[in-house]
């Protein structure tokens, strides 16, 4: 499911207008996003939990070159699914 398509669901369930529900969504999406740069976690208990996790410098194989190289360390994302939805997706799942 795509953004608009998020949007649309949302427009149509809560009877809201279009607009309003793109702005709500854009500014959930930008209060997730500035959390995770702020704290490194957000819980929505039931829902998900986001955690930012950091890879240490390593060394890898680059195969257009053919040699080593050293890469930097970064920071990731890492998304855990809450127990209600892994249980609505699997018994969606065992339906089929």
């Amino acid at each position: 499911m795509k953004k608009n398509e998020v949007v649309k669901e949302v427009s149509k369930r809560s009877g809201l207008p279009k607009a309003e529900c793109d702005k709500v969504v854009d500014t959930f999406i930008d209060v997730i996003r500035d959390a995770l740069v702020d704290d490194g976690k957000v819980i929505i208990r039931g829902f998900l939990t986001l955690e930012t996790s950091e890879l240490k410098a390593r060394n890898g194989y680059n195969p257009i070159t053919g040699q080593l190289e050293q890469y930097a360390p970064v920071k990731i994302v890492k998304c855990k699914v809450g127990r209600p939805i892994k249980d609505a997706v699997n018994d969606f799942a065992s339906e089929e």
